[in-house]
């Protein structure tokens, strides 16, 4: 028999608008902006921009309630049903670009798996672009009407997915877990190999959104002279959004000292989807455990994803585009890779993981409510947690892997 729906484990705000708007984020794509179609409902998750920023104070908005909750398919009926010629909502647990790129390779496959399926994503934020590179499905980056929702047969909420509450603390790939939930097979890989030649173009991305997985300037600096060496159209991509990326670039500062005039610095891209064109357009990569490293998946550029504090193979799954490189801290509290995604923070409040902080994992029960600029600066500069430290010492090997990549080729 078919499952019964059930109410969404996320809440959404229900709300009216007497006038009409649109609303995108700037770094998504300003063809996914959104307009109002005149329904007399509209919902948006409780926590996203467009609640907090816009709809308390906007004229003509009345917000009817904070914990509306969408009638979903429960997760134990996702494997048992023909989604066939059917329109199916999924409900995505947060915008990171890792998880999403996993759910976009996911969607390939329902796709390949069910004729005619017709899929549409909610809630897909700052990650919309990544879901834009499929044909053939819709976005709702910030909100649905009632009257777009009425055209899906089925509501899926995303985040009833095993692991995903511990997300934050122990990676998963979405992908493989989402295949396995399913019960179809992923889609083929083509192979993408590095082209011969000189002047190839190599994009460095070492920067992540924690500083467990931002590579050290030092590594940074010493794989990107050694390409210059090399004849390499050298484009190295920092983050503008991220509040330590001055800090990291001035970190990074002897590299005019060591450039042959082919080593070009960008600060970051305005969005996703010139993000996602860069990495297509890259003959190699090398890059941190960060969503570039994931989006590559979706182009199958070659390359080398550099893991810390994350386990590659975890993340990596079944694409070996990238050629995978692990710290291998060994300490007495922690080894690389221990699972962390983000820093935590002991009871009162020292931030840090079990190698910088020098306490078990029993002793770091929470992640960090407020940011501190000071120490982010600190460890994504010259105090690094301990893993990803140990990359400074491993320099040689990791420039001569990719120098013998680029030279097989």
């Amino acid at each position: 028999m078919p499952r019964a729906p059930h109410p969404s484990r996320k809440t959404f705000t229900r709300f009216a608008s007497r006038q009409p708007f649109q609303f995108g984020l700037p770094n998504v794509s300003s063809a996914l902006t959104q307009t109002s179609d005149n329904s007399p409902i509209y919902f948006t998750r409780v926590t996203s921009l467009l609640r907090r920023q816009v709809l308390a104070n906007a004229s003509g908005v009345k917000i009817k309630s904070d914990s509306y909750r969408f009638q979903v398919l429960p997760r134990d009926g996702w494997g048992e049903q023909d989604f066939s010629k059917k329109s199916v909502l999924f409900l995505i647990p947060d915008d990171a670009l890792g998880d999403c790129v996993g759910m976009a390779l996911f969607f390939r496959a329902l796709k390949q798996r069910f004729a005619d399926i017709r899929i549409g994503v909610f809630n897909s934020g700052s990650a919309s672009d990544i879901f834009a590179l499929m044909p053939d499905i819709e976005i709702f980056q910030l909100f649905i009407s009632s009257a777009q929702l009425k055209r899906f047969d089925h509501v899926i909420d995303l985040s009833e997915m095993e692991g995903w509450r511990d997300i934050a603390t122990m990676p998963v790939n979405p992908e493989e877990a989402l295949c396995e939930a399913f019960g179809i097979p992923p889609v083929p890989l083509e192979e993408r190999q590095v082209p011969a030649g000189t002047r190839r173009k190599v994009g460095i991305v070492p920067m992540a959104s924690s500083p467990l997985r931002t590579l050290p300037p030092k590594l940074v600096s010493e794989i990107t002279a050694m390409l210059a060496k090399q004849d390499c159209e050298i484009t190295l991509v920092l983050n503008a959004y991220q509040g330590v990326m001055k800090a990291y670039k001035a970190a990074l500062s002897d590299l005019g000292t060591k450039s042959h005039g082919n080593i070009r610095i960008v600060d970051g891209f305005k969005t996703i989807g010139e993000l996602v064109n860069f990495v297509g357009q890259q003959d190699y990569l090398v890059v941190a455990d960060s969503g570039p490293a994931h989006i590559s998946k979706l182009l199958q550029t070659p390359g080398l994803g550099i893991y810390s504090s994350a386990d590659a193979k975890t993340l990596q799954g079944r694409h070996k585009n990238l050629r995978t490189w692990q710290s291998d801290f060994i300490g007495p509290h922690c080894a690389a890779p221990c699972g962390l995604a983000k820093l935590r923070a002991t009871a009162d409040g020292k931030i840090g993981c079990m190698g910088s902080l020098a306490l078990p994992i029993t002793d770091l029960p929470n992640i960090p409510e407020k940011r501190d600029a000071t120490l982010a600066q600190a460890l994504v500069t010259y105090t690094p947690v301990p893993c990803v430290a140990r990359l400074t010492e491993e320099i040689p090997a990791i420039c001569d892997v990719i120098a013998r990549e680029l030279h097989a080729s």
